[in-house]
């Protein structure tokens, strides 16, 4: 058998549901007080209100603010004198039009039928987001790896490095002896045969290799790099740590700028 209290405030859910203000207001001794987690000042429905205007100033907030799409009421239980009732709801927020999905918990005191206090328990946080149109809370993204100092020092330093990209299937192809540059924390290779070269079609099919130099043994992902400014200064690079040995080394390297990957490690 249904409860007096309980049997209040589903009969005040019913109303908030129909949003109509003077039902919802009956259901609330004159002293009543009500409580939702927030900052007035960004949520105008939230913080502690007394009395049913007060009551009727938040809930005139709340209703030109949120849009119901979604309502999901569990059965309220009574423990210690108290009701509890939990629900998850949809609710688009305006002005910013976003839409949050989420769950929250209203306890609720009842005496002699009419209800005497509640309290709101629910993501504040993410309902002040949302209502802003500010982005909700995400799991941030895993850094990039990065080349270490040594390896920075060592493989830029050396005259070629070893490349064996990854096939299709899964295996490396025969390692070939590629020249490398570095700018800055990065490292770039080049195909001295353009988009004919065998390794350079595999790494640009599959964007994953291996390469050894100085000593440094790495698994490595390929990105292409089409940014004018960085080729130009790989253009450089390779003009200046190759231009030693004639310009039959440093030349081709520079005429074949499409051919740009960048070497991430893995």
């Amino acid at each position: 058998m249904t409860s007096e209290a309980i049997a209040t405030v589903e009969a005040y859910f019913e109303a908030l549901g129909a949003r109509d203000m003077e039902r919802i207001l009956s259901h609330f001794v004159p002293d009543a007080t009500g409580t939702i987690p927030g900052d007035p000042a960004l949520t105008p429905w939230a913080g502690t209100r007394t009395g049913p205007e007060e009551i009727r100033q938040s809930l005139t907030a709340f209703f030109a603010a949120v849009e119901p799409l979604a309502f999901e009421l569990q059965t309220p239980v009574e423990a210690d004198g108290r009701v509890l009732a939990s629900g998850r709801y949809a609710s688009r927020f305006h002005p910013s039009g976003q839409v949050l999905e989420s769950e929250m918990i209203l306890r609720f005191t009842v005496a002699d039928g009419l209800i005497t206090d509640y309290r709101v328990f629910e993501d504040s946080l993410g309902i002040t987001r949302t209502h802003l149109g500010e982005p909700l809370m995400t799991t941030p993204a895993a850094p990039t790896p990065t080349w270490t100092s040594d390896e920075l020092n060592l493989i830029g330093g050396a005259d070629e490095l070893e490349m064996a990209s990854l096939r299709r299937d899964g295996t490396l192809r025969e390692p070939v002896p590629i020249r490398v540059v570095r700018d800055g924390d990065d490292l770039y290779v080049r195909s001295f045969r353009g988009a004919d070269g065998g390794w350079w079609r595999t790494a640009h099919a599959n964007h994953e290799g291996h390469v050894r130099s100085g000593g440094i043994d790495k698994d490595v992902t390929f990105v292409e790099v089409a940014d004018s400014e960085i080729n130009d200064r790989i253009d450089t690079a390779y003009r200046t740590k190759y231009g030693r040995f004639g310009g039959a080394y440093a030349n081709p390297m520079v005429a074949v700028r499409a051919t740009t990957l960048k070497l991430v490690p893995r």
